[in-house]
């Protein structure tokens, strides 16, 4: 389904002092990001740098872009820009040898809804080309396909999702940085279940989340990709899964992922709780709905 990350990770203001303005940018993610100004109009204005301006920050990196005044200090001076920021090394070189593991633990297999191979509802960008799409209860526990850095996580979205515009930015979701500077997408995930914060360094299997039905979403399932910057462009990558079922293998529309059998077997000594066992009736989803469905 479409995804988007809701917060604004890159904040652009323009600092007055007494003879000039400074332009400044600060990057509040903790991926690198490429910002980018066009002057779209001015007057008598002298630049500390030629236009347009294009500049890298790394993650939590804040830098002054270019400072203006006036050529001619008996008058004043007008400027007007336009900002964007991509995310992302633009130079990165993803790793096309890396398997990814299956991204939950069950006790079967779960469908793909969408995939690359099959007819797109809605992954018809760059961006989402080669995403994913995993029918699966609510509950379900999502884990990291790869190791990487935990980088962005959102996760106050009601369990609520519809195809719906007004919901394409209300997914919550965990961001995970690899070591080649692609990342992977976990969306869709059940409000207030995710287990991982910005900063942690995980391994592959590692538990994110629980699976939900947040955000712009036909029903429950998990939405899965890997990105990354080329060349100033967000583009997805295709993927391969690894398990011992299967082996290595494209995903394809209508197939099953299937998880090793060693979480199959773990699964089968205890009994996995359901959200109708955890969610008493006329009751909301909270801390102890969510800890009963992770602890079981």
């Amino acid at each position: 389904m479409p995804v988007q990350a809701r917060s604004e990770q890159v904040k652009i203001e323009t600092v007055k002092t007494a003879y000039s303005h400074t332009v400044v940018a600060s990057n509040h993610s903790r991926l690198p990001v490429t910002v980018n100004l066009q002057l779209s109009s001015s007057s008598n204005l002298a630049s500390s740098r030629p236009w347009p301006i294009q500049a890298q920050l790394a993650g939590g990196q804040t830098m002054e872009l270019v400072e203006v005044s006036s050529v001619d200090k008996q008058f004043g001076y007008t400027f007007y820009y336009n900002s964007q920021y991509v995310q992302g090394d633009p130079n990165a070189h993803p790793d096309a040898s890396i398997n990814y593991g299956i991204p939950f633990l069950a006790n079967q297999g779960y469908q793909i809804l969408q995939a690359a191979d099959g007819p797109l509802f809605s992954h018809k960008t760059v961006a989402t080309r080669y995403a994913v799409d995993i029918n699966m209860p609510m509950g379900t526990t999502v884990v990291a396909a790869r190791a990487g850095t935990v980088v962005e996580i959102v996760s106050q979205f009601a369990d609520n999702g519809k195809p719906e515009a007004e919901f394409i930015d209300k997914a919550n979701y965990v961001r995970i940085l690899h070591d080649d500077g692609s990342w992977a997408d976990y969306f869709h995930l059940m409000q207030n279940s995710i287990q991982v914060q910005p900063g942690m360094q995980i391994a592959a299997g590692h538990v994110l989340g629980l699976s939900g039905n947040s955000g712009y979403s036909t029903t429950p399932h998990l939405h899965f990709h890997v990105q990354v910057n080329q060349h100033g462009t967000i583009i997805s990558l295709p993927f391969r899964f690894r398990n011992m079922h299967d082996g290595i293998f494209t995903p394809r529309y209508q197939s099953w992922l299937i998880p090793d059998a060693p979480t199959l077997n773990a699964s089968k000594s205890k009994s996995k709780k359901t959200l109708r066992e955890c969610l008493p009736t006329g009751k909301t989803i909270d801390e102890t709905v969510i800890r009963c469905l992770s602890n079981s």
